[in-house]
């Protein structure tokens, strides 16, 4: 049984994810982004909805952009965090995948607590102005490679869309 809102929700959401990326043919646009936050990340928050309000002005597909974490810590956002090789600590996070099948992804940090109150940051800024101008191209993957504050991962399991699918996953 779930055992609260945050875990309720994470994992609706999840189940969402999974059966869009399933039901989904080869995606148009150049980059999915999973955001790992808090309830507390306001800032993270504000970017979420930065990068969604983008998102729909391209009509890109629920199942490139989601978000993990608002309504708090769940069981969904803490199998997330261990499956990218992350810790509560890395929290709030932007993880960026070229496509569900690969492997290798690029993070960066978000800003933690209310944005307003810390300044915010720009790297997430160039990275929405860089996956923009890409799409806007009809470029099919993205470049981040050369942004030295993104951090290059990889999946302990085969593809993101593994990690979806996996035993670890899936609650009860």
């Amino acid at each position: 049984m779930v055992s609260s809102h945050a875990d309720s929700h994470d994992l609706d959401k999840l189940n969402r994810w999974r059966q869009g990326l399933a039901e989904a043919g080869p995606s148009r646009f150049p980059v999915y982004a999973v955001f790992l936050v808090g309830l507390e990340d306001r800032g993270a928050h504000d970017v979420f909805r930065e990068f969604r309000s983008s998102f729909e002005e391209r009509d890109v597909p629920y199942e490139n952009l989601v978000i993990f974490g608002q309504h708090g810590v769940s069981k969904t956002l803490q199998g997330l965090s261990t499956a990218f090789g992350t810790s509560q600590t890395d929290i709030p996070l932007l993880a960026l995948f070229s496509n569900p099948n690969t492997r290798e992804f690029h993070t960066l940090p978000l800003v933690e607590g209310n944005f307003s109150e810390t300044g915010g940051g720009n790297l997430w800024r160039d990275v929405l102005s860089h996956i923009e101008s890409a799409s806007d191209a009809g470029v099919k993957t993205m470049g981040l490679e050369s942004m030295t504050e993104i951090t290059t991962r990889s999946l302990n399991e085969i593809s993101l869309e593994a990690v979806l699918n996996s035993s670890s996953m899936r609650q009860p």
